[in-house]
């Protein structure tokens, strides 16, 4: 690698540093998941989701058994009300959990395609990622299916993750910033 290149990968670091509330007195990753509320099936389809996401991250970003100390997720299933009907997802943390509501509405047919989006964009949430205003990033504040983002978008998202997380991204995702 040249040192041009190291250059540019340090400031693509230092910016993802700025992407959301980096918290430096967060609880370790990777991050303990609970899974609550859900059907055997919808649980499965949040399983995948997770491994899916473990997978392009290319590190391990959850667990499922006890690790004392280390950030604690819990994934809900909640009803639609009349104030929260066109809500699909939200995150709340703080430095040591971060509670994700999916709506049920993701588990019907016709919505369950959002179900990824809306997972990885209330994961990026868990993470200390706000909200972005482009409509081409996972982190917009709508959900979108994979085809809207932009061909970078997933990349500049877990390069993002990952340093917000202190995880090891895939070398693949930053080389993707180096080339």
């Amino acid at each position: 690698m040249t040192y041009s290149k190291v250059i540019l990968a340090l400031s693509v670091l230092l910016l993802c540093i700025g992407c959301g509330n980096n918290r430096q007195d967060q609880a370790p990753w990777p991050a303990k998941i609970t899974i609550k509320g859900f059907s055997e099936a919808e649980r499965s389809a949040v399983l995948e989701q997770l491994t899916g996401f473990s997978t392009t991250m290319g590190s391990e970003v959850f667990y499922f058994d006890d690790r004392p100390g280390q950030f604690q997720i819990t994934i809900t299933k909640v009803d639609p009300t009349p104030e929260t009907s066109s809500r699909a997802g939200l995150a709340t943390y703080d430095e040591r959990s971060c509670d994700v509501e999916l709506s049920t509405t993701l588990f019907t047919e016709g919505f369950s395609r959002y179900l990824e989006p809306v997972l990885w964009h209330e994961l990026g949430h868990c993470s200390g990622m706000g909200h972005d205003s482009k409509e081409t990033e996972l982190m917009y504040r709508f959900a979108r299916l994979e085809g809207f983002y932009g061909s970078d978008a997933i990349d500049r998202f877990m390069l993002s993750f990952a340093t917000l997380t202190h995880l090891i991204v895939k070398e693949t995702v930053a080389a993707s910033f180096i080339n």
